[in-house]
């Protein structure tokens, strides 16, 4: 016997609620009349002793209570199954890039379909399975069914993603396969200590250890460098324990610049220098040596164009100008960059009586200065608008705390990295067409957005809600910072018809109506735009993507790499801590399964209310009333 959902419990004070109803009932209520006449004045009682008399209707309201909060939170008892009726299995897999690792001919995915199909072809007639798959999140893929055909046809549909496999994502997966009586978990690694145990309390849980070593290569990470000034950088690590070679070819604008066979020492990163590069545009990077996974083998970044775009920043603080402005040429030398004092910048206007050439980007630090025109804009520590005003872009300021801490940076996807404490945060409310790229959160606060993004047709639109006074940027202690701010200001002055992005993360590119994205595999799906005109994806592919609406083409090339689930050497014991977690649930559930009694406390519930309505008609015969 157990509880599906034990937090549902919680409605087990709607009984005391109960009791405090009829205590309330039972006191000497206040009557007011228009006159005293008719009364005979009685002396009031030296002692109020009040008896709790809890009558029949109480006990029959209680138990309705008591059902209903029974069948919420999910009473089972465990059974031997019942002749004639099959058990209920859930198969569910895990979908991170670890299982595309190749396995002989085959792939670890692969593997776990063909023993998952062993599983069913050898199941009794009358069993049923559903079919779920976990990575960043935990999907269903096939609901609980006896068809065989449908069950196979979702189980070779399945394919793995290039994103990592979260723990909190096969919580999930667990959680909702707690009803069924068998489950069969598929993944390349030994799940954390304590998870399994859990649901083996409630289910018989057989866990298939999928895939043994493999050596495998990644690129961590690329760096363009400045175009004719400074070396780019490849960071290659070999998760093998053996040496391993590496054909490392780098390609800008589709056309070879470097190639180079290496050989990495076992678990070694090296850092690849090449270059300068001579013009700027989209560079990449590939491993062409065989290894186990191909979806870290390639990696995409921007290398600076080089033309000289104008840049434009304005604070009050002499020393924010001066920081922020180091931070624009380092991204690109050859900015022209312009800093003044909001209070003070007039815009110089165009030779000639002409309309003035737009900024690339316009920084504003604790200002907004509507009047300058630009393609993109960086918030900085935005101040609140004053009364009668409208906020910048439909951005709220809410109020300003400290001591907040940011994480989540730059992808949603917790990086677990040191949150890094900041000294004074603006609490930001964004308009839904403006996505938060970094988390921060202070005691006793819902987390708000650290920094922002949004693009829209009018332009782009970043945004950084802390400040960075006293040479924040340049701090050592705060790195992260910086990281979110170069980060922005690539993404804000980079060519809309190239995004790179992380797999995984959302990213919105210009459409109209309706965007039409061809997948890296080639496979085709639509996408509707919303209605500031843009369509909203998440690539889960690593590759190029290709999004085409209307007028606008947009190439998406998505970038993977996790240092955890490109690691594909073998953990000492984990065959063994498999096997004991198979072993202990099973000998904890042999051949029984959960039987839910919601039927059951639901038509308990129901028969104690027919019988308070038979007592509340009887007491209305004896005092004949018609109505109660």
């Amino acid at each position: 016997m157990g509880f599906l959902n034990p937090q549902n419990l919680i409605y087990a004070l709607s009984i005391a609620l109960l009791l405090a109803i009829y205590l309330r009932s039972r006191s000497r209520p206040t009557i007011e009349v228009s006159s005293l006449m008719l009364f005979d004045e009685a002396p009031a009682p030296v002692a109020n002793v009040r008896h709790v008399r809890l009558d029949p209707l109480f006990w029959l309201e209680a138990a309705v209570l008591a059902a209903l909060t029974l069948a919420i939170a999910g009473l089972y008892i465990r059974t031997a199954p019942s002749p004639g009726h099959g058990r209920s299995h859930a198969l569910i897999f895990d979908l991170g890039a670890g299982m595309s690792a190749r396995e002989g001919s085959s792939t670890r995915l692969g593997e776990a379909r063909r023993v998952a199909l062993e599983i069913i072809n050898q199941a009794p007639v009358d069993d049923e399975f559903s079919v779920s798959g976990y990575a960043l999140e935990a999907q269903v893929i096939h609901p609980q069914s006896s068809n065989l055909g449908e069950l196979r046809n979702a189980i070779a549909g399945l394919e793995p993603m290039a994103v990592p496999a979260r723990t909190a994502a096969l919580r999930a997966a667990l959680m909702r396969a707690r009803g069924a009586s068998v489950i069969d978990l598929f993944a390349d690694r030994t799940p954390p200590a304590g998870i399994l145990a859990d649901v083996s309390s409630v289910a018989k849980v057989n866990f298939h250890l999928i895939g043994s070593s493999a050596a495998n290569l990644a690129i961590v990470s690329l760096d363009s460098g400045i175009p004719g000034a400074t070396k780019g950088r490849a960071t290659i690590r070999n998760f093998s324990a053996q040496p391993h070679p590496c054909d490392l070819a780098i390609e800008l604008n589709n056309t070879g610049i470097f190639r180079q066979t290496l050989m990495l020492a076992p678990r070694e990163q090296m850092v690849v220098p090449f270059g300068p590069l001579l013009a700027g545009g989209t560079l990449r990077a590939r491993i062409l040596s065989d290894d186990a996974i191909e979806a870290d083998n390639s990696r995409y970044a921007h290398a600076a164009s080089g033309r000289p775009a104008r840049m434009l920043v304005l604070s009050p603080d002499a020393s924010v100008r001066d920081d922020v402005a180091r931070v624009l040429l380092a991204v690109d030398s050859n900015f022209q960059v312009e800093t003044a004092d909001p209070a003070s910048f007039h815009p110089a206007p165009a030779p000639g009586g002409e309309t003035p050439k737009p900024y690339e980007l316009v920084v504003m630090h604790d200002a907004f200065a509507p009047a300058v025109a630009s393609v993109s804009t960086l918030l900085i520590y935005p101040p609140a608008a004053r009364a009668g005003q409208q906020p910048p872009f439909g951005i709220l300021v809410e109020g300003t705390v400290s001591g907040a801490q940011i994480s989540d940076a730059l992808t949603g996807v917790a990086s677990g990295a040191k949150a890094m404490a900041l000294e004074s945060t603006r609490i930001i409310a964004l308009p839904d067409w403006i996505e938060a790229i970094a988390i921060a959160a202070t005691g006793g606060r819902p987390p708000f957005p650290a920094a922002a993004l949004g693009r829209s047709a009018a332009g782009s639109v970043g945004l950084i809600a802390f400040d960075v006074r006293d040479h924040l940027l340049l701090a050592p202690d705060h790195l992260d910072a910086l990281v979110v701010t170069v980060d922005l200001v690539k993404r804000l002055t980079a060519t809309q018809e190239v995004q790179i992005a992380p797999t995984g993360s959302y990213l919105t590119v210009p459409a109209v109506k309706v965007a039409r994205v061809t997948n890296p595999d080639g496979s085709v799906r639509e996408v509707a735009a919303d209605k500031w005109g843009r369509a909203r994806i998440r690539p889960m592919q690593s590759g190029r993507y290709q999004v085409e609406s209307g007028s606008f083409k947009t190439a998406v090339l998505a970038n993977y790499y996790d240092a955890t689930e490109s690691d594909l050497a073998p953990r000492r014991g984990a065959q063994d801590a498999s096997s004991e977690v198979s072993s202990t649930a099973a000998s904890a559930n042999p051949a029984r399964e959960v039987r839910p009694l919601l039927i059951v406390l639901a038509a308990l519930a129901l028969l104690a209310l027919l019988l308070e309505s038979a007592l509340l008609i009887r007491h209305a015969r004896w005092w004949g009333m018609r109505h109660v």
